[in-house]
């Protein structure tokens, strides 16, 4: 099974810093810090899955990459989607948007 390095661009940080906003004026701190370790766990998940999931044909996807290859990985609570791509021995981590906008 082949082992990717997790590389995470700068606006996947902060749409996550905004996601822990949103949350901390509904909930609170310690329940943003937790929710967003939630998910830099499932980015880094893909160190092993990367291979095992699909490119996606979504117009979507295009939108936020370069790349030919983009694949979408959806959360365990179904609520976001991350668009990345692999490139030689790293997972490219390219956005993350609330499920709910992806429509293709």
């Amino acid at each position: 099974m082949k082992r990717y390095e997790i590389q995470i661009r700068n606006v996947v940080k902060k749409d996550i810093e905004q996601i822990k906003d949103f949350i901390v004026e509904k909930n609170s701190r310690e329940h943003a810090e937790r929710y967003a370790a939630e998910l830099y766990a499932e980015m880094l998940s893909l160190t092993f899955l990367a291979d095992s999931i699909k490119v996606t044909e979504w117009k979507i996807a295009k939108k936020y990459s370069k790349s030919k290859r983009e694949k979408v990985l959806m959360t365990h609570n179904k609520k976001w989607s991350i668009f990345f791509h692999t490139y030689r021995d790293k997972v490219i981590i390219d956005k993350i948007i609330a499920s709910k906008l992806v429509k293709e």
